[in-house]
């Protein structure tokens, strides 16, 4: 069977009413039953001593499997970034730096994650708004992951960049042995009526994307100003 797997972009929890909810946000990953999630935006406490719940904490709980964190600020015990959440094992993960000079910090969490399948070596990231910036790290990624070697790989998240033909997608396209056709390109933002293609999950030749869509129901839309983005993965079995 397919693995299911999804990038979302929470918002720090915040949703088309303006409302903070990381409990929905919760419910909205429940309900689209990933084994793989890959989130942006998520927030820990550092609030003055308001009482904010540790947005970290809190999905990790909910999700009750395997988390990473991957903050890209971090203040005592304020944070914010990437987090990676798995129903199987994760193991060899590493939290790796992309921040681009005068520029808001940016990670990519990299990780292998143990699936019924056999390894799956997944790549988290969050891009940054200035299009040079985004390139610079997608370099960066494509040479993380090309040290992987043979495994089936999964590059997951905000690519900020909604460009038919972004030169993001293209890089990492060729560096997964991909043709830029063959990526799937669905709106997912902003999530009442999304008409930006911001959210995106590739993948490389030991992987197939069976199906990708993004949910339409009242969570999705209201949870976050992003859709989630969900696809089926096949992972290849192993030449010998």
């Amino acid at each position: 069977m397919p693995l299911t797997v999804a990038t979302y972009n929470i918002h720090d929890a915040v949703g088309t009413d303006g409302i903070r909810d990381i409990d929905r946000v919760a419910r909205t990953i429940a309900e689209i039953g990933a084994g793989i999630v890959a989130l942006q935006e998520v927030s820990g406490p550092g609030d003055g001593g308001t009482g904010r719940p540790d947005h970290f904490a809190a999905l990790a709980a909910a999700f009750d499997g395997h988390a990473v964190e991957g903050p890209a600020l971090q203040d005592g015990d304020r944070r914010y970034g990437n987090m990676l959440l798995s129903r199987w094992p994760v193991s060899d993960w590493v939290v790796a730096d992309l921040a681009h000079p005068e520029r808001e910090p940016r990670n990519a969490i990299m990780a292998t994650v143990a699936t019924p399948d056999g390894p799956l070596r997944v790549v988290a990231s969050h891009f940054g708004l200035d299009r040079r910036e985004r390139r610079a790290q997608a370099e960066l990624i494509a040479a993380l992951a090309a040290q992987e070697g043979d495994l089936p790989t999964v590059i997951l998240g905000d690519f900020n960049d909604w460009l038919p033909f972004s030169p993001v997608v293209r890089l990492l396209s060729r560096s997964l042995g991909r043709h830029i056709g063959a990526v799937r390109r669905i709106p997912t933002f902003p999530s009442r009526l999304p008409l930006l293609a911001l959210d995106r999950i590739l993948v490389n030749e030991r992987a197939r994307l069976c199906r990708v869509w993004v949910p339409a129901t009242p969570l999705a839309r209201t949870a976050s100003d992003h859709r989630p983005l969900v696809a089926e993965v096949e992972i290849a079995a192993a030449q010998t």
